[in-house]
């Protein structure tokens, strides 16, 4: 597989319309509104910076009412949830990202604030570093950085080299929880190199710019190089996988890699088995699947504020019904109730009596 600039990264159509269309935007001005700009650095991602997937929040997160303060309305168990999050804050330290949970019919569905750097996100697609030349490679962990419209500022460590690389992605290059790659293979007759320091200065042409400083613990380890192109003393170096790499450098800074020998690297990800919640509650206790949307409340009152909403074909455990009320918790225990509450919902809207 050919994994030449020219072929792994055409631009495709619907990159130049959403360029053409930023760019209009841009030029209009006013003319389309009090919109904060563009490249306001306090704007935060906006509310169309959409990142949505599957993924394991840990234990302790909680979703809370308002984008600060507020109370805590639910939490999560360490299970796997649906998760849709938007409006990221500019600073994610200091902020709470909008947050919904669950994903069509059979879902429990909770809407509110999360801290967004507890939410489990991966490169969707290559995320660039240095655009052209270096990217975080595709099912990479990402921790986030910060935000800007429709963009998200993300950093991930590359476990075999321990270098860390930052970016800038469009919020549909980004998903919540881990993605699936292909194993990578180096093209048939194509040249292996190695560093011969603990860094090499990448380049995007022959005696061109140096555009970014690769990093490894110590030389000839870590990172595995190649290449079918070499001009004048420069190298055109590639790797595919944790980092993908498409520069130039300089043939003396590089060690041809010795056939039959196996280079020490790390995989870049490790897959984590789940094991499923149990919930131990003393008595019996039934399983409910709901013929329509139910409203679920945090008390057990008509004059409490629904939280959320059991969608018409989920599936909720019910431990206890007393006053016309029912103490729910979603089946699979995705998300559990705050802390000194529970969860509520009308026995009659059960198919309880």
């Amino acid at each position: 597989m050919d994994m030449t600039r020219s072929s792994r990264r055409p631009l495709s159509p619907p990159i130049l319309a959403l360029a053409f269309t930023a760019a209009l935007c841009g030029g209009l001005g006013s003319a389309v509104g009090p919109a904060r700009a563009a490249d306001d650095p306090a704007a935060g991602s906006g509310t169309e910076c959409v990142v949505k997937g599957k993924g394991v929040v840990e234990k302790g997160v909680q979703i809370f009412s308002e984008r600060k303060d507020g109370t805590a309305v639910a939490g999560f168990a360490t299970q796997e949830i649906q998760l849709e999050v938007s409006d990221f804050p500019a600073d994610p330290a200091g902020g709470r990202a909008k947050v919904k949970t669950g994903k069509g019919a059979g879902s429990v569905r909770v809407e509110g604030w999360i801290d967004p750097t507890k939410v489990p996100l991966s490169a969707r697609a290559d995320v660039a570093v240095a655009p052209g030349h270096v990217w975080i490679g595709r099912g990479e962990r990402l921790k986030l950085k910060g935000s800007s419209p429709g963009k998200l500022q993300v950093e991930a460590t590359i476990t075999a080299t321990g270098q860390k690389l930052k970016g800038k992605a469009g919020c549909g290059e980004i998903t919540v929880g881990d993605v699936a790659t292909a194993e990578v293979t180096i093209p048939a007759g194509s040249q292996k190199w190695v560093l011969r320091k603990a860094s090499l200065d990448l380049y995007d042409d022959v005696n061109g710019a140096s555009v970014f400083t690769l990093e490894v613990t110590s030389a000839e380890t870590g990172l595995l190089l190649y290449s079918s192109e070499q001009k004048s003393g420069w190298i055109h170096v590639l790797h595919q996988g944790a980092i993908v790499v498409d520069a130039w450098a300089k043939a003396a800074d590089l060690k041809a890699f010795p056939k039959g020998e196996m280079l020490d690297a790390l995989a870049s990800t490790s897959m984590v088995s789940i094991s499923p919640a149990k919930l131990k509650v003393d008595g019996a206790t039934k399983e409910v699947k709901v013929t329509k949307d139910v409203a679920l409340r945090l008390t057990a009152s008509e004059s409490s504020k629904p939280i959320g909403v059991i969608e018409e074909g989920a599936e909720v455990i019910v431990v206890d019904t007393f006053g016309g009320w029912s103490r729910v918790f979603p089946k699979n225990l995705e998300l559990i109730p705050p802390d000194a509450k529970d969860f509520w919902a009308k026995a009659e809207d059960l198919g309880l009596k």
